[in-house]
């Protein structure tokens, strides 16, 4: 029976924003992401974004690849699980809860450590799982009872028994040391929390004499940093340089003070640097610290924390910031006849990755973490680990073998507090995973760590500290090690490494087995997107749903600088009707652009001109199929319906695809997944397959019209199940409203209860369908009459104009043409095809493999326009044949290529040969 309200039922347009919320809710009704138990584990953990955090596209590519995979294997039976959670994030999230404070006019070093950190509690219980419910709206189906906060009971619990471990096997320590120290949120930094600019930042370098104390002459000393002159301690040359081998030993009046330091020599000192003299600050700088140690210099602090200048420096420098001092000490330097010259030039300049203030160099103590014995232990377990794309292995093997200590304690209250109490009077030091015993019985004589520890510390035990680590339960036992992490490059040696590290030293094995390192979203232009530049693009605003407000909120720390031009874009692209695309269409276009290199660019209308464009496509077809099917009378088809050629076709294309998206997924080649897709669902179904059955469903067979319903149906179920790991949300929903028309008519039937979950379907298998032969037929069909589509369309033929053809082929390729001619005639839109021997005079003409095809366009030609377009088509020809004759001549290429990418490329350059000699006789025609 038609239904009276089908334009009600199945609307012309999808409502993506009332579908994936109803979906989404019936997901989490039907407990569908939480792992049944049973097959083979395949696990995920998700890289724990800041609690501070906000979505932002690095997120939502990140999480749709996660999604992605842990739905391809939910559905291919394995025990599918994906565990989310966040990260506490020390100094962000004491930076944002900082500021909020601020703003009320409270001083928070004023409320102590405890109120403050009750402050932050409070602040992330009432935002803190903004960006996770964010995940959550773009299908990320995690298990989400299982949602961890690496500050939470369990993880705190692992991070205080991590700490102990390793300091009893005496891979902690406690040292005075020199630390990247920044001077904004005033605590130390790791190597890799410094972000240093690639070919430097704009500098001099100023030439300074130090006179010799005996009057008898001067050096010259070049620095990048004559503020920090009054914490030199030496002037060190290297011993093999003549120029200066006399002067070792004697003594330099220290420039602007009344300071004698020695000449000393060193290896360390370049040469070729300067003027091959160098200044020892030992308090600064790193290299200079081990200088000044290996001759028994004392360091000589000569700032405070906050980078101003302390006591230790001459009166009139004291509490300058070191800019400040700067710009003071060469100007006395010049008045004083001591600045000899300086040089503009490039300078390595170290920032915070959290503040972007310089760092300074600064002795302190901290803890550190002995790197060394933790990194050989990983380097012997290399062969166990891969990484996608494999280039990324090289890096990692290079920052482990050239790695230092790492510094783990942080001068913030915001984190896990060092499990460390030292005796007030005594300095001893106890380290336990609770207060020690001896300290509860001994009140006041001892003190607890001021210093909490690095948040990467405890990222590094995500993937074991999640699954209940270390106590090792049920979940623990199955799910350790997990199997992917899919993750950034920035935080390859921040997190992977260190995650590495910890499984290997507390566990003895890796903690997953591959690694894929994504692209960076970049803009269209192909600029990083960022807060300061403006050019982000908000995935709230692009799935639909995120309103100006939504970007107001005051404490998230993912606030663009210049929001006021970002609002005024966002509010503009709202103004002109735009209500995003929905979660789907982002989730395409981001895969769809996705690549093997290190960018991936997306501008705004990328989101519309592909995501929407596609998912409106394959909500198209299915409207197609169900009008028809709303329409049937013919009862319920017979079991083995009818089946036509192209029927035939189309589960063996489904076949093809299938495989191919099994292989993409394995070899995380998202580049190829996007293509195969497109491929699949726009060209050859929407395009070709209903097209063909078209035939059938308007030809007033009844019967042929249900045989054919039910070959759509079948075929586009098998579409919906390998779409719905990319595009989960409209795959659900249509399998669902085809469900229910097609199970009313009988024409399709699939089981009730939870299995009508699309999500809960078993993958297509690969290989049962598969008939290469037919797959070939139907490619000569798409490229004979993509041909003569092509010619109409140079010579501006109207589509609906039929028009005559002949070809001339071999006999193998002419019995397919024969085989295939009415779908040709249909297809193409032609009057007659028929073979010829040669070109007819004036015909327009098309060469594809093996077959020589003539249309009759006199009529529409434009002989100027088709000389233009041969001269063309044969030039770049010419270009793809010298491509690939220099790939089919590189040893390196045939070594490393598939045998049949290497066929594929043969048969192309035949095929081009005969092409280009086909348009040359084709322009001599024209004269």
């Amino acid at each position: 029976m038609t239904r009276p309200d089908f334009d009600a039922y199945f609307p012309t347009r999808y409502d993506f924003t009332a579908a994936e919320a109803r979906i989404l809710e019936r997901w989490k009704a039907k407990n569908a992401f939480l792992p049944r138990g049973t097959g083979k584990p395949h696990v995920i953990v998700i890289p724990p974004p800041n609690v501070t955090g906000r979505l932002h596209m690095g997120h939502a590519l990140n999480n749709t690849i996660q999604d992605m995979l842990t739905r391809f294997h939910r559905m291919d039976g394995a025990d599918a699980l994906w565990i989310p959670g966040t990260d506490h994030a020390g100094i962000a999230t004491q930076t944002v809860v900082k500021k909020m404070l601020d703003a009320e006019g409270v001083d928070y070093r004023a409320l102590g450590r405890e109120k403050f950190v009750e402050k932050v509690w409070e602040w992330k219980e009432k935002f803190g799982g903004e960006i996770l419910r964010q995940l959550s709206r773009i299908g990320s189906s995690c298990d989400w009872s299982r949602t961890r906060f690496t500050m939470d009971e369990g993880l705190s619990k692992a991070v205080a028994r991590a700490f102990k471990k390793l300091y009893d096997d005496g891979l902690i320590y406690r040292g005075k040391r020199i630390v990247n120290w920044c001077p904004v949120d005033q605590t130390a930094l790791s190597d890799d929390e410094v972000e240093t600019k690639e070919g430097g930042e704009p500098g001099s370098l100023w030439h300074i004499k130090y006179l010799l104390a005996d009057g008898g002459g001067e050096l010259v000393v070049a620095t990048t940093r004559p503020e920090t002159l009054f914490g030199d301690v030496a002037v060190a040359v290297h011993p093999d340089d003549e120029r200066y081998r006399s002067l070792v030993g004697k003594h330099v009046l220290l420039p602007l003070t009344d300071k004698k330091i020695p000449v000393i020599a060193d290896a360390y000192v370049d040469r070729a640097f300067g003027t091959g003299c160098l200044k020892i600050t030992p308090a600064h700088d790193a290299n200079d610290f081990e200088v000044g140690a290996r001759h028994g210099f004392e360091p000589v602090e000569i700032m405070l924390p906050d980078a101003r200048m302390n006591d230790r420096v001459p009166e009139r420098f004291r509490g300058l910031t070191r800019e400040k001092c700067r710009v003071i000490a060469v100007a006395e330097l010049e008045a004083a006849g001591l600045l000899v010259k300086v040089e503009p030039r490039m300078t390595p300049v170290g920032r915070s990755y959290r503040s972007r203030a310089i760092i300074e160099y600064r002795l302190s103590e901290q803890w550190f973490v002995k790197m060394k014995p933790l990194c050989e232990a990983v380097l012997a377990r290399r062969s166990e680990l891969s990484f996608h794309p494999a280039r990324w292995e090289k890096v990692y093997l290079h920052w482990l073998n050239n790695i230092r200590d790492w510094c783990i304690s942080r001068q913030i209250w915001w984190g896990h507090r060092i499990p460390a109490w030292y005796h007030v009077e005594t300095g001893e030091i106890l380290v336990d995973e609770t207060t020690p015993a001896r300290v509860l019985a001994e009140p006041g004589k001892w003190r607890q760590d001021e210093d909490v520890l690095d948040t990467w510390f405890s990222s590094g035990l995500w993937p074991m500290s999640t699954l209940g680590w270390p106590e090792k339960g049920a979940d623990f036992d199955r799910y350790f090690p997990t199997t992917t992490l899919s993750t950034a490059k920035d935080i390859l040696f921040f997190w992977v490494a260190r995650m590495n590290m910890m499984a290997v030293h507390f566990e003895g094995k890796l903690p997953y087995r591959h690694v894929y390192i994504h692209p960076t979203v970049m803009d269209e232009r192909g600029e990083t997107m960022s807060k300061s530049k403006g050019n982000g693009i908000d995935p709230l605003h692009i799935i639909g749903g995120a309103t100006v407000e939504d970007l107001k909120n005051p404490v998230l720390d993912a606030r663009p600088s210049n929001m006021k031009e970002m609002l005024a874009r966002i509010e503009k692209n709202y103004a002109e009707g735009f209500p995003g695309v929905g979660a789907d269409a982002m989730r395409w276009t981001l895969i769809y652009l996705c690549s093997s290199g290190q960018e991936l660019r997306v501008g705004l209308d990328n989101f519309i001109d592909l995501g929407r464009r596609f998912i409106t496509k394959l909500w198209n077809a299915a409207r197609f199929i169900t009008v028809y099917a709303d329409g049937y009378v013919g009862g319920a088809p017979p079991s083995g319906a009818a089946e036509e050629e192209e029927d035939r076709w189309m589960r063996s294309r489904i076949d093809e695809a299938g495989a191919e998206v099994r292989r993409c997924l394995a070899e995380f080649d998202f580049t190829a997944l996007g293509k195969v897709y497109y491929e699949l669902v726009w060209n050859d179904f929407c395009d070709w397959y209903v097209e063909l059955c078209k035939v059938r469903l308007a030809g007033g067979d009844e019967a042929k019209k249900g045989a054919a319903l039910v070959h759509l149906y079948a075929a586009f179920a098998d579409l919906l199940k390998l779409l719905h790991p990319l595009i989960p949300f409209v795959t659900e929903e249509l399998w669902e409203k085809l469900g229910e028309v097609a199970r009313e008519k009988g024409l399709w039937t699939h089981r009730q209860g939870d299995d009508a979950l699309l999500m809960r379907s078993a993958f297509p298998a690969p290989g049962a369908s598969l008939d290469r032969a037919l797959l070939q037929r139907f490619a000569a069909l798409q490229a004979f009459t993509g041909a003569i589509r092509g010619l109409r369309t140079q010579t501006k033929a109207p589509d609906r104009e039929r028009v005559d053809a002949r070809y001339k082929a071999e006999a193998a390729h002419a019995s397919v043409v024969d085989a295939m001619k009415d779908r040709i005639l249909r297809m193409a839109m032609l009057s007659s095809l028929e073979p010829a021997e040669a070109k007819p005079q004036g015909w327009s003409s098309a060469v594809i493999s093996g077959v020589e095809i003539y249309v009759d366009l006199r009529a529409f030609r434009d002989s100027a326009g088709e000389k233009k377009r041969l001269e063309k088509e044969l030039e770049a020809a010419r270009v793809e044949l010298e491509g690939l004759e220099k790939r089919l001549g590189n040893p390196g290429f045939l070594a490393k290529a598939r045998p049949e990418v290497v066929e594929k490329e043969k048969a192309r350059k035949a095929e081009l040969g005969i092409q280009i000699g086909k348009w040359k006789e084709a322009l001599a025609e024209l004269g």
